[in-house]
């Protein structure tokens, strides 16, 4: 890495306390443990999303912006531990070979002690190798003589063992297909390791972010004139942060019952069956308004596939298909990717493409260009 107020070259090993050796300055991130992460290349991220300074961005969207993307792998299937092995039997051959073997070895080892006592470490060896051939010839004795109990057993314990193994297929066959948990950013140790550190040599966060919970409503001027209706806060507290409310004159609720009756209404939602159901019930509850949907799709994360976060939620597939059996109109596709348990967030869009597609909606929306029977089709996240 380069360092972030001199740009020396800083090789790991010379990155000791996080301080550069040209200009004695100290850096917030170190990259060996903060995923690759470091102040030049978070400090670019933050002028990308937020375009040179144009668009404020909230601590979470900075934090999503570094969530893997793509769709994450298939958990390979593993058979349920303490499978019995099928048990072997030595036939009579062997049994008489060990026999002969260790009743000989014996032999000769009493021959060795009472004919040459100078050798006895030789024949106590010969004694020892003897002894273990004649207990393997005992056990192989006992285990032949005894066989169909000791075959009883193991089948018994091989039926247990395919019971649970069918038992556990019927389970995974009755939820969603198991992917891979990725390694992601969770909100506490973005915190610690990013944040923190970099308030702790630079004084605050960086500019053009801010904390969601920091963020103060934007009034409008006069009575409002639009209704945003989403769920997610973040979302809510970055159009907020960008005066997109008083901009447009808009009032933002989190559920369908707060809308007001007679504003028009967009809605923005994550690329889920719960948030596309989210649109049919603001339809629902007001039917005599314009309602565009600007939230994501599942056929914008489709489209977007290795460029879209896409998340994965382990459920069962019974109510996962009475959920999307409400939702008419999905293409092969679209279904087949939330019938796997997949979603995509919508506070992980880049900032200005969120910014635009809820501006763009919210100029349909009050030029009464979009009826309540119209579908507009969300913009693609890059």
């Amino acid at each position: 890495m380069k360092c972030p107020r001199c740009e020396t070259e800083l090789p790991g090993k010379i990155r000791t306390g996080r301080t550069c050796w040209s200009c004695q300055q100290r850096f917030a991130l170190e990259p060996k443990y903060t995923r690759g992460l470091h102040d030049l290349r978070l400090r670019r991220t933050v002028e990308r999303l937020g375009d040179g300074g144009r668009v404020v961005l909230t601590v979470q969207q900075l934090r999503w912006a570094h969530h893997e993307r793509g769709q994450p792998p298939v958990r390979p299937h593993k058979d349920p531990p303490g499978r019995p092995s099928e048990p072997r039997f030595e036939g009579v051959g062997v049994i008489a070979f060990c026999l002969g073997m260790g009743t000989g070895l014996v032999t000769v080892a009493y021959l060795l002690v009472t004919r040459l006592p100078a050798s006895i470490i030789l024949a106590a060896v010969v004694g020892l190798f003897g002894l273990v051939m004649l207990g393997a010839m005992g056990q192989d004795t006992v285990r032949l003589l005894r066989r169909k109990r000791i075959r009883a057993r193991w089948e018994l314990a091989e039926r247990q063992w395919q019971l649970r193994r069918e038992l556990q297929r019927r389970q995974e066959a009755a939820w969603t297909t198991p992917l891979d948990n990725r390694p992601d950013w969770t909100d506490t140790e973005f915190r610690t390791k990013v944040l923190n550190p970099w308030r702790e040599v630079y004084g605050g966060l960086p500019d053009g972010v801010v904390e969601d919970a920091a963020v103060q409503p934007s009034v409008p001027d006069g009575p409002p004139v639009l209704a945003v209706l989403c769920p997610d806060r973040t979302v809510t507290a970055f159009l907020h942060a960008n005066t997109f409310a008083a901009r447009y004159r808009a009032v933002l609720v989190t559920t369908a019952a707060e809308l007001p009756d007679d504003l028009p209404v967009i809605v923005l939602h994550d690329a889920s069956p719960q948030g596309l159901l989210l649109v049919r019930e603001a339809r629902a509850a007001r039917p005599a308004v314009p309602v565009v949907d600007a939230g994501l799709s599942a056929r914008t994360a489709v489209a977007a596939w290795d460029r879209a976060v896409q998340l994965y939620e382990h459920q069962e597939r019974e109510p996962l298909a009475e959920l999307l059996a409400r939702l008419p109109g999905l293409s092969e596709s679209e279904r087949g990717w939330l019938a796997k348990g997949l979603w995509s967030p919508l506070v992980a869009v880049p900032p200005k493409r969120l910014l635009a597609m809820a501006e763009r909606a919210a100029g349909r929306a009050l030029q009464g260009s979009v009826g309540f029977l119209t579908w507009p089709v969300p913009e693609v996240p890059r």
